[in-house]
């Protein structure tokens, strides 16, 4: 591999360095006889963004699916047109939406799916954990003998299905005819915004994902949440805790849970439990989640729960991107009293804990900057603050999103032996909170979005000229 030296970076404001990717880390090394020379003109020069929670797939599947968010529906007229367009534009098959949210549009079940008539059609709720299906694909999914149904498939007072499936996502894949996802789509558009390393947070991933996802090439260093420890991790991939989802419908005992995590431990793994409620996160330590753990979301935090979180010391992995969407809903379905509890961050940080960032995507936006800028502004779709005490400094917002694969907690920086994954913006520094632009990224040294050498800025003036 060609090295590569970035002339003109700024790594902070009103800093001037030149960087030497070499190997594959950043060097200080002179620089080889065949080396790359871009000039960035002062360029903000920043480690490139991870992404340390978020589902690849689900997120490629939403890509080739109709969006059916609320905005999506204000804006296409309401369901019934969103889907009717949708079928005209594929005639056969089925229709796969997504998004959709029963708070905001309305409670949804085959009927309401057999009045639109596009079946068959799935309907996807926001948070992922129900389908909506309509008779159409009802009949196409379902045993004949009720008996033999799955326990997540909803029936009404007569016995019949009512066109809701809960937590049936995997056994629902694998009776819907599937196309294989656009992994590497999604790879270059998170290289467009500077992410160089993502974390699947799948909670069934096992040996068949971890080989697709290891067969995708994706262009960021990949880490795997799986479901068991005792897995092994094809070449490309490094395994990342065991995921443990929680829900308040079905949560274990004690003693269950605290035996999964004792197993994680002694396979020298971690665990990573979804914690959005205050009783899934009091039950996930009391089970022994420790320092080497995560508790993911960690969506609610009441303060006599704070001093419980800081004695275990797990990493706290959060989603600031989800207060925009769902903010409101949030201000409306939590007792005031909560609200202080909501999405902490600053308390996280200033209780000493390592707090990391994350999308949540396809559940949440994928675009980094934009959980950055929510991170600092806490603004709802509508405009309301949440936990204005809560708000973090642009500075400390990217921070969240720097942390080592393996260590999310601990910030990287482009010193000399660092990994060389690197994001240029095209804005100055003051854009950090709000979406500035990417200029380039590169993952191990190599250029994986940007100009190719034939576009680079030679001068302060050329790197700036786009403005």
């Amino acid at each position: 591999m060609t090295a590569v030296l970035l002339r003109g970076a700024a790594p902070a404001p009103g800093r001037s360095v030149d960087l030497l990717l070499d190997g594959g880390q950043v060097s200080v090394a002179a620089p080889p006889r065949d080396v790359e020379e871009v000039h960035l003109g002062g360029r903000p020069t920043l480690p490139g963004l991870a992404d340390h929670h978020l589902h690849l797939m689900a997120l490629a599947a939403s890509w080739d699916s109709v969006d059916c968010s609320p905005a999506a529906l204000a804006s296409n007229g309401g369901l019934a047109p969103t889907l009717r367009a949708a079928r005209r534009r594929r005639p056969h098959g089925w229709l796969r939406a997504v998004g959709y949210d029963v708070a905001a549009s309305g409670e949804l079940d085959r009927r309401g799916l057999d009045d639109i008539g596009v079946g068959p059609v799935r309907v996807q709720d926001r948070t992922g954990i129900r389908w909506m299906l309509d008779s159409f694909g009802l009949r196409a999914v379902l045993p004949p003998d009720g008996r033999t149904w799955p326990d997540g498939v909803e029936r009404d007072a007569a016995g019949q299905a009512t066109g809701v499936l809960v937590r049936l996502d995997a056994w629902l894949g694998g009776r819907v005819p599937r196309s294989a996802p656009d992994l590497d789509a999604v790879s270059r558009w998170l290289a467009d915004r500077g992410v160089t390393s993502v974390t699947d947070a799948g909670a069934r991933n096992g040996p068949d994902e971890l080989t697709t996802l290891a067969a995708a090439g994706l262009c960021q260093r990949l880490t795997v949440m799986t479901a068991a420890a005792g897995v092994t991790a094809p070449r490309g991939v490094e395994l990342g805790p065991v995921k443990v989802l929680l829900d308040d419908d079905d949560l274990p005992g004690l003693g269950a849970l605290r035996a999964r995590i004792e197993e994680a431990h002694r396979s020298g793994r971690a665990v990573a439990v979804h914690c959005v409620t205050e009783t899934q996160l009091v039950l996930a330590l009391a089970a022994g989640v420790d320092r080497r753990d995560r508790i993911e979301h960690a969506s609610l935090v009441p303060a006599d729960v704070l001093p419980l979180l800081v004695a275990s010391d797990p990493t706290v992995v959060v989603q600031p991107g989800l207060v925009p969407p769902r903010g409101d809903r949030y201000l409306a379905e939590t007792d005031p009293r909560d609200h202080p509890s909501l999405h902490r961050l600053r308390s996280l940080l200033g209780a000493g804990l390592r707090v990391a960032a994350s999308s949540d995507a396809p559940y949440g936006p994928a675009d980094p900057w934009v959980g950055i800028a929510a991170a600092v502004e806490r603004r709802t779709s509508s405009g309301s603050v949440l936990g204005a005490d809560e708000a973090l400094t642009p500075a400390e917002a990217l921070g969240l999103f720097l942390g080592a694969a393996s260590d999310p907690g601990r910030r990287r920086a482009l010193r000399p032996g660092a990994a060389a994954d690197v994001v240029v913006l095209d804005d100055d520094w003051d854009a950090l909170g709000s979406s500035p632009r990417v200029w380039a990224t590169f993952v191990g040294g190599r250029r994986v979005a940007g100009p190719d050498p034939g576009g680079r800025r030679d001068t302060a003036a050329d790197a700036r000229g786009r403005r």
